[in-house]
């Protein structure tokens, strides 16, 4: 049975936890400007993963890489992170597994850069998870802005699972609405591949995640909730009960 966790999202700009809106920039609400307090409180809260998101680094702008190696620091291993967000190169994977990353998300660089992803050395083995952001059956890229004419379900299979141990399945056009989850599409793209997935985009409340949950046993391995966990839409004791965290 696939053990399923609970990802709580913290989004960096600017040194702030923010949320974006369908990931515009222009669309933005700070919820926290310690994101190291933020981290402390999930961990308080029983939570054994956060998905942390550099914005700034996936837009290209600025990095939030001070305030990561920050948490890093002051969470003494006491909860993982999966961390995302303009990671670009080997170098920089090697850079965050050696700071203590316990799984970088790979996004755009996967797509334009394949021969990269396939000769990764055993160091990277199940290190890393494929962030496939998904906008009208189509892979977008760059931030959002580009939609690849590729087959997520297709390319999702050719890649090396020894290296993937999730995929993020992020329905774009419901992230950061509060408009519930894509089940149906979630369920069929679990179905269609081997690798266990990570849903992602729109989680509004314990119904959705609970829905997920019961799809366990089909590869959906886990739920990344952002806004949803800033409005205070969950009871965090029966969300950690639910999944038993």
């Amino acid at each position: 049975m696939t053990n399923f966790q609970v990802y709580p999202a913290v989004d960096l700009k600017d040194g702030n936890c923010v949320r974006l809106v369908h990931g515009k920039e222009n669309k933005m609400t700070i919820y926290q400007d310690d994101p190291i307090k933020q981290v402390k409180f999930f961990s308080n809260k029983g939570f054994k993963w956060v998905h942390i998101v550099d914005l700034n680094a996936a837009f290209g702008k600025d990095d939030n890489k001070q305030v990561i190696l920050q948490i890093l620091k002051k969470i003494n291993n006491n909860i993982k992170i999966q961390l995302g967000g303009g990671i670009r190169s080997v170098e920089d994977i090697k850079f965050w597994i050696d700071a203590g990353v316990s799984r970088i998300v790979m996004g755009t660089v996967a797509f334009k850069n394949p021969d990269l992803i396939n000769n990764l050395s055993d160091f990277f083995i199940k290190k890393l998870a494929l962030g496939l952001d998904i906008k009208n059956k189509k892979i977008a890229v760059n931030g959002w802005t580009k939609l690849l004419e590729i087959d997520p379900v297709k390319y999702v299979n050719q890649v090396d699972s020894k290296y993937f141990d999730k995929v993020i399945y992020t329905d774009i056009s419901k992230d950061g609405t509060l408009k519930g989850v894509n089940i149906t599409q979630t369920k069929k793209f679990a179905k269609s591949i081997e690798i266990p997935i990570i849903a992602s985009g729109g989680v509004s409340n314990i119904n959705n995640v609970k829905a997920l949950y019961d799809l366990k046993d089909i590869g959906i391995s886990g739920v990344i909730i952002g806004k949803a966990i800033y409005e205070k839409k969950f009871d965090f004791n029966n969300l950690i009960k639910l999944v038993g965290n």
